[in-house]
């Protein structure tokens, strides 16, 4: 006979085994049961905030959408109250079936009003955006040059044009030339996305002093390259190249001071906070008092934010010798006076505003005045620009 057969059936390994599980359990519960709980630590303000923000992540976002969709059956209802049309017909019913159309245009909106501005002229001429910027007229993009003294270093879009017109022109009197009143005018016209022509002129141009009358000045020719947009990685601006010559057609003895040419190599640079500068390097040539044509360098620069909202901008600019296409008088009052060439040896500082009332028009005004004693005393204009 085997031990096992001899031992109590008690002992029998089972039943041993089930009675130790069960004495090990009771005792646990026992001095659990039994021993002092710690007690619990009291939670500090912020601490009470930071456990009630992590209880409430764990809502269901069900019952979020649950009550948008409620709040949407309920705006639903509604319109087809005011709006007894069949509901394939109702506007209401048409604006719900097509929420994701609508919202697609909202996206493509906002989209295109980050591209348009002076800070975003680039991006608009990226391979995804080119052609929406050429299917339509903007007049942020590339913005009036007449608004201010620089001019920027971007073109229209094939097949795009600008009017600009400044009816309003007033250039006080100095120590070297007479008052002047002038109507200013740019007409642009995008032949290529990067090659621009334009003609421009001061129109009527009133001259004060002694000679105190009404003229006409010539007609200036222009074009416009852009070379390279802005580089903002690597902190390069973009750089355009303008040339233009200042013809004697439709001139007169006091507006009329010879074919003269000029360049100048424009700037745009995006600057923190939002700030866009605009610089302008160039030279000219004009007539001096005794008939002879020199040539001389010339500078305009300008900061610009929007302010309020994004159609709105400020800036204040300058120019050194004058601007970058002829816009003011002469500083020379005989017979040789050429409303069409720009003052030599200025230092003119001002500023204004810039407003785009819609894709199409804009409004600008500035007023400037000189630095030194030879520069007139108030330089001030007003205008407008139409996008086609």
């Amino acid at each position: 006979m085997s031990f096992n057969a001899k031992r109590p059936s008690c002992f029998r390994r089972p039943q041993w085994l089930f009675f130790t599980a069960l004495l090990s359990g009771l005792l646990l519960v026992g001095s659990n049961a039994f021993a002092e709980s710690p007690p619990k630590k009291k939670l500090t303000a912020p601490q009470q905030k930071i456990r009630q923000a992590q209880h409430e992540l764990h809502f269901d976002h069900e019952l979020f959408k649950a009550y948008g969709r409620a709040l949407g059956r309920a705006a639903y209802l509604e319109g087809l109250k005011k709006d007894q049309s069949p509901p394939e017909q109702s506007p209401v019913f048409e604006h719900l079936e097509h929420f994701e159309s609508v919202a697609d245009h909202s996206i493509e909106s906002a989209v295109a009003s980050f591209h348009s501005g002076r800070f975003n002229r680039s991006s608009a001429r990226l391979p995804d955006n080119i052609e929406k910027w050429r299917s339509e007229p903007d007049i942020d993009n590339p913005g009036a040059d007449l608004a201010n003294w620089p001019n920027s270093a971007f073109t229209l879009p094939q097949g795009r044009s600008y009017i600009e017109v400044s009816p309003f022109g007033y250039y006080g009197s100095s120590k070297a030339s007479p008052q002047q009143f002038d109507m200013q005018y740019l007409l642009r016209y995008g032949i290529l996305d990067d090659v621009e022509l334009r003609v421009f002129g001061n129109g009527f141009t009133y001259t004060g002093g002694h000679i105190n009358r009404w003229d006409y000045a010539p007609l200036g020719f222009d074009t416009k390259i852009q070379l390279r947009t802005e580089q903002p990685d690597s902190i390069l601006p973009a750089i355009g190249f303008e040339a233009y010559v200042m013809t004697q057609w439709l001139g007169d003895t006091v507006t009329n001071g010879g074919t003269q040419p000029g360049f100048s190599f424009n700037f745009d640079q995006s600057l923190p906070y939002e700030i866009d500068f605009e610089y302008n390097i160039g030279a000219f040539r004009s007539l001096t008092s005794q008939g002879k044509n020199e040539w001389d360098f010339n500078f305009q620069w300008a900061f610009q934010k929007s302010f309020f909202v994004p159609s709105f901008s400020l800036f204040i600019h300058g120019y050194i010798n004058g601007a970058t296409i002829p816009k003011s008088p002469a500083k020379n009052s005989n017979s040789y006076t050429n409303s069409g060439v720009a003052s030599v040896n200025d230092n003119i500082v001002g500023g204004g505003f810039i407003w785009s009332l819609s894709r199409r028009l804009s409004v600008w005004g500035q007023a400037s005045t000189g630095t030194t004693s030879a520069d007139s005393g108030l330089l001030t204009y007003s205008g407008f620009a139409v996008a086609f």
